[in-house]
């Protein structure tokens, strides 16, 4: 009966398609309308044929180009929250009003590309949240609606080339990080994620965090050992070298391995029309704005493998900028020394050690800043670069934090850390987080250093290979830095309480 009903279709639309051409009865059909129905007929029953086949193997009816290849992925989270503080408090009181809630985040990539090379394609994300359980109000579904933080957005977007094997150009929105984070993994290819997660310790810019922005970037790897990447990058919105608000950032990179070692350095430049670096979060404090500004990063990392299971890890970076109109000047620095202990069975331990220069002037400053300033409150770039999680971003809890980074409001940071990772059976992981942390200059508001030391536990439920379930405390014993003036009582200690349950693939 398929068979027939198939053909009777067929039947139908070769009869139908044509119908101006015969519609005049009183017309005889010639010989070359016959012949151009004949073929009709022949190609559909051929397109039949395939499309029997492709069912009988399983296979999808849809018709997609042979040539094309289809990749499909994403993350899907529930998270809650309870907690004493309030997004990136600068100021803490002593009596901390606590709040709790429920949000979700939807994220789907799809990356289209040629199927047998694989050296052409589009990838693009879409995210859908923060939604908020509870805003049940019919608003408009745009930034910040009635409690959305994010409607419906393009996260990453972009055009990919890949030649000569091991060369990758990008064009469009897509993620950026430095690289002074995680020893990178050359190996993967990040273009079927989605994120690169060997970027975690960034600490100028992290693309998990969302630092994705439009430009053209073209990274690989010469004679196995030589790792590059170049990018040109637009953070001013509407405008690229010229215009008011125009903000460009020219990145290099160089990695070499030598052995089982990584060493490398990089070069930042970012050009600032007077829109993205600096302002009322950051520099000279002024109501007209600036004329222009830039910054320069420059800074040498290495990664040394003592043993497959002891890894060192340090970086070394520079940071100059000027702001013209009114003038202002800065000189930064900022060092990393990190251990690596993989215990095998009986677990990981880690050791870093972070220091930033800092300053209270506002002329000439030893304020070291950082490059993405997403978040507009001086506190500087946001990212998983700590061991902790309520003081800085941590995966399943940063939707509250208090926003520590090496910028730090200008006045640096000293903090040392600790972190044990140990799995407790086939699917339960845990992880205990310590870490002290001080400005490198006085907080101006009251003349002290002191941020206090946090105490973090976490434990991880792999439900299977793509479910998992996080929950977690956090303990901050708050130092006097976070005092709104001098004149005022230590504030309270916090805590965060928070759970996340995912799907990635």
């Amino acid at each position: 009966m398929l068979k027939l009903g198939l053909r009777g279709i067929l039947i139908w639309m070769v009869l139908l398609l044509p119908f101006p051409l015969w519609a005049d009865s009183g017309k005889k059909e010639d010989d070359k309308k016959d012949k151009k129905i004949e073929d009709r007929m022949a190609a559909l029953e051929k397109e039949l044929a395939q499309i029997k086949s492709q069912k009988s193997q399983g296979s999808s009816i849809w018709v997609v180009p042979k040539w094309l290849g289809v990749g499909l992925g994403g993350q899907y989270r529930i998270m809650g929250n309870a907690s004493n503080f309030g997004w990136h408090a600068k100021t803490l009181t002593r009596d901390q009003t606590s709040t709790s809630f429920i949000n979700q985040r939807f994220r789907t990539w799809l990356n289209l590309h040629e199927k047998q090379a694989k050296n052409v394609g589009v990838y693009f994300q879409l995210e859908i949240g923060h939604n908020m359980w509870g805003d049940d109000r019919e608003g408009p579904k745009t930034h910040r609606a009635n409690g959305n933080e994010v409607g419906l957005e393009l996260r990453r977007g972009f055009l990919w080339l890949k030649f000569w094997k091991s060369h990758l150009l990008r064009v469009g929105v897509q993620s950026f990080h430095d690289r002074f984070g995680e020893k990178p993994d050359f190996q993967k290819d990040w273009l079927f994620s989605v994120d690169q997660y060997d970027s975690f310790g960034a600490v100028l810019a992290n693309s998990i965090w969302d630092f994705n922005v439009g430009g053209i970037s073209l990274e690989g790897s010469f004679k196995k050992s030589y790792h590059y990447r170049l990018g040109w990058y637009l953070l001013g919105g509407g405008t690229t070298f010229t215009g008011r608000n125009a903000a460009n950032l020219l990145a290099s990179d160089l990695d070499i391995e030598l052995g089982n070692h990584l060493f490398g350095g990089s070069l930042y430049y970012l050009r600032d029309k007077g829109d993205y670096s600096y302002g009322n979060f950051g520099g000279p404090k002024t109501a007209a704005g600036y004329d222009h500004a830039w910054d320069l990063w420059a800074g040498l990392r290495g990664h040394i493998s003592f043993s497959k299971q002891l890894l060192f890890s340090f970086f070394i970076i520079y940071n100059h900028g000027e702001v013209a109109g009114p003038l202002y000047i800065h000189n930064g620095w900022a060092f990393k020394g990190a251990l690596t202990a993989n215990l095998k069975k009986a677990g990981t331990i880690r050791f870093q050690t972070i220091y930033s220069t800092g300053s209270k002037n506002t002329r000439d400053s030893s304020s070291f800043r950082t490059i993405a300033q997403s978040e507009r409150d001086d506190l500087g770039s946001q990212g998983y670069w700590s061991f902790l999680g309520l003081t800085s971003p941590w995966g399943p809890s940063d939707v509250k934090d208090l926003g520590v980074s090496l910028q730090n409001q200008g006045l640096g940071l000293l903090t040392i850390q600790a972190s044990y990772e140990k799995g407790l059976t086939s699917f339960l992981t845990g992880y205990l987080g310590l870490g002290w942390l001080q400005s490198a200059s006085p907080n101006p508001n009251n003349d002290k250093k002191d941020m206090g030391l946090e105490v973090f536990l976490e434990l991880t439920w792999t439900i299977n290979k793509i479910v998992n379930f996080k929950t977690g405390f956090s303990y901050f014993m708050t130092g006097d830095f976070y005092k709104a003036s001098t004149g005022v009582g230590n504030p309270d200690d916090l805590y965060e309480a928070y759970f996340r349950m995912q799907i990635e693939f």
